[in-house]
């Protein structure tokens, strides 16, 4: 007797788990297909990354012109739904189409690869025309573009353009970073009309973080001859920020790295 029983709750055991594992299976749930944004820019050579709100971890991409960008997805674990990874190749705009292999769905994202850029937000300073709140952005082009942006009402609006030139000189042995800017201003450092004739601002960066250095040499090829030594150090963990002195004036300039998806404005076709 005690021999039967014991194989039989052993089958009972086993059939009751196989029982219970269909059911999970059955109660798997779905997710609705659903991304952060159906317009986006992406900068030239390098990755800009789409989330995904909601989904299934499972998609098939086909892009319009596959000359422009490329995407795929990367899984984001337990804590989100992943991204899909878009990268600039040429200047322009394409469609990415990208499919829920689970539910079906398929949702549409509209690419515009532009000029790559880094954008800087003026967190403070006493500079009569790079202000607090406003936005600079460097744009790596053959012009060295760089764009003057005011925030209103959750829009970015043009205030100048310019050029820049990242230089160092020597002094005293020690070489000291600049970073020129050429836009139009008045005698007291106002900006003035865009057809005015552009002024030289010379700015000192050796109080910025020591990885904005870096920042520029790889992002813009920034030849500084040998190493400027940064009179504030990094932090791993810091927000990287440029801290800024106006040669002949000593106006002072503070700004950290901003974020990138502005969807309605590129610099670069301004």
């Amino acid at each position: 007797m005690i021999k039967l029983d014991i194989p039989y709750r052993i089958w009972i055991a086993l059939f009751s788990f196989i029982f219970l594992l269909g059911c999970k299976k059955e109660e798997q749930n779905t997710f609705d297909f659903i991304l952060r944004t159906n317009t986006m820019s992406a900068p030239l050579n390098s990755s800009s990354y789409l989330p995904i709100v909601s989904g299934n971890s499972d998609y098939s991409i086909k892009i319009e012109n596959s000359d422009i960008a490329t995407a795929e997805f990367i899984g984001g674990g337990n804590l989100n739904f992943g991204s899909i990874v878009i990268s600039g190749k040429k200047k322009g705009e394409t469609i990415i189409s990208i499919t829920d292999k689970v539910t079906g769905a398929i949702d549409e994202v509209k690419v515009k690869v532009t000029d790559f850029y880094i954008p800087f937000v003026v967190s403070n300073g006493d500079h009569p025309a790079l202000i607090k709140n406003m936005r600079f952005y460097l744009v790596n082009n053959e012009k060295k573009d760089v764009f003057f942006f005011q925030e209103k009402d959750g829009k970015l609006e043009l205030k100048q353009k310019g050029s820049y030139e990242f230089l160092s000189e020597d002094a005293g042995g020690i070489k000291i970073p600049y970073l020129i800017l050429r836009y139009a201003s008045d005698k007291d450092g106002h900006f003035t009309g865009s057809t005015a004739p552009q002024v030289i601002h010379k700015f000192d960066l050796r109080e910025s973080n020591g990885q904005v250095y870096e920042l520029f040499r790889v992002a813009f090829g920034a030849n500084w001859d040998s190493e400027p030594i940064p009179q504030t150090k990094s932090s791993p963990i810091a927000r990287m920020q440029i801290i800024m002195t106006e040669i002949g004036t000593n106006y002072g300039v503070q700004a950290y790295l901003d974020s990138p998806n502005w969807k309605d404005h590129i610099p670069s076709d301004t």
